[in-house]
């Protein structure tokens, strides 16, 4: 099979964590899955006659469009179902990836090499050769303590197959390549610590495997997996309280503090919940993804299968489509939760940075399921994880609202301190800036939440004065974004004589603040201004005969150099006389001065991702 071949000189403009599930079928029925019935066997045959073409077309895709995968892993479902042939062609089509791509993995400090899959074990032995083949690294999922394996790790038909699990742990402990065991807990797992440890000896002393290769996880809450338990007439299993992580991290410590089992203690066993797994990303809609064979694109293992996390599909979206819409809706996921008041206050935010989005939307919580354990991690380990002083602390706290929480950061900032004192006519209800709107039928269309939409793909967005807004809205745009802008025809007859003389007037100013003019204000930096007379205007094609259109893509795009990563971009709209308009009436109206200060033009506020 043949490796993608690349330029020697190759630049790529974003490097991802790539999971590729060939199948969502299982073999098991683990009574806590987060994936619900969608691990059902029946679209097995389909999804071997389909697996290697879907990743193939996904990595071409991905490298067509500048972006490396620095990680391709295999997870399901179980991905041992797929026939042995099948598995065959995916590890060495991964493994011709990895080699075709070796310079740029090795700049980046990830120089892989083999496949990588996450497994049950269930079909370990008859796969043992074919895995040993390719070097194949593994991660085998276990339950402890094994006594809950046999109760909750069953097949299908809901039988132990605890026998099984020990030969096959007993075959990995022989594995001439990487390896670890990870375990999933819930509450109920958690009931007999004493247990847990004494399994983790079990299987180092008795059955040989190193237990220092050894990942603690801990089971969350999942509609999926509640709805598909209640349909079997069982009840989901508790999630593992904040109290009881605790009390068996403590309990871990204390049992192989001193043994040879330290080093995972230590190094391996709680990499979960420290900051170089996934849930540090400031926005891992960014950098981590999840392709199915169907071609269906979603966050993770723990978002598949929720509409909130899906972020479109290898053969019907384009890879910038992908990209963007996996940063909005993880964005908006943490946004729909806020900020939790203890994370703006904590010295470990720039580590934790919050926590998870699929499991904030699965437990409707602003904060870490786990942040009293991450907390005593980073406690223990100051050096590895230091506690930000109060200064920076707050620094980090302002910038990740200001990033993430944009709404909230705009509606809570504090008004500045009245240095002056004002007169007292300037509270008087007529001279209030609505009032002076309604008295004034120029300022009437000037603030007019009617007079602009813009079409962004199939949506229509009215434009509103940044003045009278009650909310703040700031979106993503790539390159692929159609952008196109609707104007009434009557605004081009307000404060204008003659209309053919008037035009479109565009500012894209950039959230990086400057200093001018004489007050010596902070303001936003001015990148562009863009005037298309009125006459130019397209008749539009879908808001009728009131309205012209201007195309926005390209100008937009055309300074797409200017725009910088994680800082907002801010468009104000408005026609040439309705802006002379308002200057001049902040000249008459000091009452309409002092209230209208900043622009008050229509606006779009955006990021964009390149």
């Amino acid at each position: 099979m043949n490796a993608p071949q690349l330029k020697p000189q190759r630049e790529y403009s974003r490097h991802i964590h790539l999971l590729y599930v060939p199948t969502l079928g299982c073999n098991l029925g683990c009574s806590y899955c987060y994936l619900g019935d969608q691990t059902t066997r029946n679209t097995l045959k389909k999804d071997a006659a389909r697996a290697t073409a879907t990743l193939r077309h996904a990595l071409d895709a991905f490298e067509a469009a500048g972006v490396l995968a620095f990680n391709v892993s295999l997870h399901g479902g179980e991905v041992t179902t797929m026939p042995p042939a099948v598995l065959e062609e995916l590890f060495t089509l991964i493994r011709g990836y990895y080699m075709g791509h070796f310079d740029a993995l090795s700049a980046l400090g990830q120089p892989k090499s083999v496949p990588h899959i996450k497994t049950n074990l269930y079909r370990f032995a008859p796969l043992y050769d074919l895995f040993v083949k390719h070097k194949v690294s593994i991660s085998a999922s276990i339950d402890l303590p094994l006594a809950l394996h046999a109760k909750h790790r069953t097949t299908r038909g809901g039988a132990s197959w605890l026998d099984k699990t020990l030969e096959n742990l007993r075959l990995l402990a022989r594995y001439p390549h990487a390896k670890k065991i990870s375990a999933t807990l819930c509450e109920e797992h958690l009931a007999d610590i004493p247990a847990i440890i004494d399994d983790i000896w079990f299987i180092h002393r008795e059955l040989g495997f190193d237990m220092n290769r050894f990942n603690v996880m801990f089971a969350f809450e999942s509609a999926l997996n509640e709805t598909h338990e209640v349909s079997k007439g069982k009840s989901p299993l508790t999630q593992a309280s904040p109290a009881k992580q605790m009390e068996l991290y403590r309990a871990l410590n204390e049992a192989f503090a001193g043994t040879e089992l330290e080093e995972g203690l230590r190094r391996n066993w709680f990499d979960e919940f420290k900051p170089s797994y996934c849930t540090s990303a400031f926005n891992c809609g960014e950098r981590f993804f999840l392709l199915q064979s169907d071609g269906s694109v979603y966050s993770c293992v723990r978002g598949q299968g929720l509409e909130e996390l899906h972020y479109g599909n290898v053969f019907t979206d384009s890879v910038e489509q992908i990209l963007a819409t996996g940063a909005r809706k993880v964005s908006a996921l943490h946004q729909a939760q806020g900020f939790d008041s203890s994370c703006q206050s904590c010295g470990h935010l720039r580590l934790c940075r919050t926590g998870c989005p699929a499991v904030k939307l699965q437990m409707k919580s602003a904060k870490s399921y786990t942040c009293e354990l991450q907390k005593a991690l980073y406690t223990d380990n100051p050096r590895s994880f230091p506690e930000d002083p109060p200064e920076a602390q707050q620094d980090y706290a302002r910038w990740y609202a200001r990033n993430m929480h944009p709404r909230l950061a705009f509606a809570e900032a504090p008004p500045p301190r009245p240095g002056v004192l004002l007169p007292n006519d300037l509270y008087q209800e007529k001279n209030t800036l609505p009032a002076l709107i309604a008295e004034d039928e120029t300022l009437q269309a000037l603030y007019s939440h009617e007079a602009f939409v813009l079409e962004m793909g199939e949506e229509r967005l009215p434009l509103s004065s940044q003045l009278l807004k009650r909310e703040r809205s700031v979106f993503t745009l790539t390159k692929e974004d159609r952008l196109r802008l609707h104007v009434r025809k009557e605004l081009f007859q307000k404060a204008c004589p003659e209309p053919i003389r008037n035009t479109l007037y565009l500012q894209l100013l950039r959230d990086t603040p400057v200093i001018y003019g004489d007050e010596k204000r902070t303001k936003q930096e001015h990148l562009f201004t863009y005037q298309l007379h009125f006459h130019c205007l397209e008749p539009s094609d879908s808001l009728g005969e009131e309205y012209v259109m201007a195309d926005l893509g390209g100008i937009l795009h055309l300074h797409r150099s200017l725009y910088l990563p994680q800082v907002s971009n801010n468009l104000f709209v408005t026609t040439q006389y309705l802006r002379e308009y308002h200057y001049q009436k902040q000249k008459n109206n000091a009452f309409y001065h002092i209230q209208a200060i900043n622009l008050p033009f229509q606006n779009f506020e955006f990021f964009y991702v390149p």
